[in-house]
């Protein structure tokens, strides 16, 4: 790392507070039903990636918007004692923070409301793109499709690992925005993450295989989908690979995925290989599962090592310090 990279990680995205509800079964509409545990906590992809990330270790910065209210203050505390940078935070007091309802169920899926506050209007800060620059990778959830791009193709051209969740892109294809928006964001891109879910959104009729070659060949490098309790498969143009998910005892998925994009980030850059880096993704991901709350949850580099060890993966903790 040059003396340039000041962090391991920067993030641009979605930052916001869930008010999570754990029920038996959704309420019917138009009836009441009552919550075995509630919980509020900060989330948003970026924001739990990158307090993932340096639970794990890593040394990270936000690029995001917060509003300047109460749940503004939440959000920005949980980020300084993550040890996370929040030079590049904007906070606007010209409208509310983001806020998510999640409804979490008895088989931890969920089901969320959102609010997205002062995010439905992003604006980067003066000095954004190069601060992009000063890391060894910089990933985004796609929360503003041209700010992505923009900061994507700054940091790739620096050397810079990139990627990025293109999840929020599948709301664009709902909206007939169409594949334009994936092939901007996806050709800055080193690594690009989407749930098979969000994958049939945004290539509808394509199998999961077909969707991960659309990907490589809009530009992406390596191509990982998500399939929730099955695991993940992996595209590198040259062969796929199936790694299966942990069996856990399940509270809620909530931020599964981000953890998931936390640990793989976070084995490349200790060098791993791709189908290591999606084990300890995986194994990341399965013990946020077990507990309550996006960010609550998140495991660190010690618990993740000994979740392996009891699982036989002995050899791939010791390879990670």
């Amino acid at each position: 790392m040059t003396s340039t990279r000041v962090m391991d990680v920067v993030g641009f995205g979605s930052l916001c507070v869930d008010f999570i509800f754990k029920v038996d079964e959704y309420p019917k509409r138009g009836s009441s039903n009552l919550s075995r545990a509630s919980a509020i906590d900060c989330g948003g992809t970026i924001g739990n990636f990158l307090v993932g990330c340096s639970r794990l270790g890593l040394r990270c910065g936000v690029i995001g918007v917060v509003g300047g209210d109460y749940y503004g203050r939440m959000i920005v505390e949980r980020l300084a004692s993550s040890g996370i940078d929040t030079s590049m935070l904007t906070v606007d007091g010209k409208g509310p923070t983001a806020k998510v309802v999640c409804v979490v169920d008895r088989r931890g899926e969920r089901t969320f409301v959102v609010d997205p506050g002062v995010q439905a209007r992003v604006e980067l800060p003066e000095g954004a793109r190069e601060y992009a620059t000063k890391c060894r990778a910089f990933h985004t959830d796609c929360l503003d499709v041209n700010h992505a791009s923009s900061l994507l193709r700054e940091a790739k051209r620096h050397g810079v690992m990139t990627s990025a969740d293109v999840g929020s892109l599948a709301e664009h294809a709902l909206r007939g925005v169409g594949e334009s928006w994936v092939s901007d964001v996806v050709k800055w891109c080193n690594v690009v993450f989407v749930s098979e879910v969000n994958a049939k959104k945004l290539f509808p009729g394509l199998s999961p295989l077909n969707a991960l070659d659309r990907i490589l060949e809009r530009g992406a490098d390596v191509a990982v989908m998500t399939l929730g309790k099955r695991g993940c498969v992996i595209a590198d143009g040259n062969k796929v690979v199936r790694v299966r998910a942990f069996e856990v005892e399940v509270v809620d998925t909530t931020g599964a995925g981000d953890a998931f994009e936390a640990g793989f980030v976070f084995s490349l850059l200790r060098g791993l290989e791709a189908k290591e880096a999606a084990l300890f993704g995986c194994a990341v991901a399965a013990i946020k599962c077990t507990r309550l709350g996006a960010q609550a949850g998140l495991p660190t580099l010690d618990e993740v090592r000994a979740f392996l060890r009891e699982r036989g993966y002995g050899s791939l903790a010791s390879s990670i310090s």
